[in-house]
């Protein structure tokens, strides 16, 4: 589909290249009617090629893979700034092509950005946050039973961890034990699992996130063009 992207951009450059010129024209009102006439080919060809983009994309569905780790590098890159103010290090751990979980984006946007923020906030000045991502088979309980994760052949972990020399306060005030509780719930509505570790003799806090991986192939469609332009009616009547 390369080519209707630039046969797209070609058009754009016609048409500006036509308001251009177009005071070029010893005869005002025929370079009026020529840059109009320009225009509304342009606008039919460029009406065109947005359906057959269209088409495409609705025929042409994608495979959704590193789900979980895109997230993490956006969230990490989001919160760079902060990092560095705070001489905060980084260090992320992630596995090369981890499978897909069953929870939604958005769902899931909300439950890294609220840990990722716990964890800063528990994080010292020139302290050390850790961010790891990995895989797990089927998992088996004390009595040797499959646990939840059993009938999704596995799942995924991410960890987020927090070290320094001294943490503030590794007891929950009532703003940090509220935001726990959410992410706890967000977790559970997506049949994972939270679970939270604090250790006061290491100065370390680590949330760990466990969900069940998708056997099924995840699609997606890219999203469709631009809306119509303005003058669709007078296009489609040419």
């Amino acid at each position: 589909m390369g080519w209707v992207h630039y046969t797209k951009r070609t058009l754009d450059s016609i048409k500006k290249l036509t308001l251009l010129s177009q005071n070029k024209f010893s005869d005002k009102e025929f370079g009026n009617f020529l840059r109009r006439r320009i225009n509304e080919e342009i606008d039919q060809a460029d009406l065109w090629l947005n359906s057959l983009l269209d088409y495409c994309y609705i025929t042409t569905p994608l495979q959704k893979s590193n789900t979980v780790n895109t997230l993490v590098e956006e969230l990490s890159k989001k919160y760079q700034t902060h990092f560095e103010e705070r001489e905060v290090r980084l260090f992320k751990t992630l596995e090369k092509d981890l499978p897909e979980i069953i929870v939604s984006d958005e769902p899931l946007k909300y439950i890294l950005n609220s840990a990722l923020h716990y964890i800063m906030a528990s994080t010292p000045r020139r302290g050390k946050v850790t961010i790891s991502t990995k895989s797990f088979p089927h998992l088996k309980d004390e009595g040797g039973a499959q646990t939840c994760f059993g009938e999704f052949g596995g799942g995924v972990e991410i960890s987020v961890a927090s070290s320094g020399e001294k943490v503030p306060s590794l007891r929950l005030d009532s703003s940090m034990d509220l935001m726990l509780r959410m992410i706890q719930e967000m977790v559970q509505k997506n049949q994972g699992i939270l679970k939270w570790e604090a250790n006061e003799g290491r100065s370390e806090i680590m949330i760990s996130l466990r969900f069940p991986m998708e056997r099924r192939k995840v699609l997606f469609y890219e999203p469709m063009v631009t809306n119509p332009p303005n003058n669709l009616l007078k296009i489609l009547d040419n």
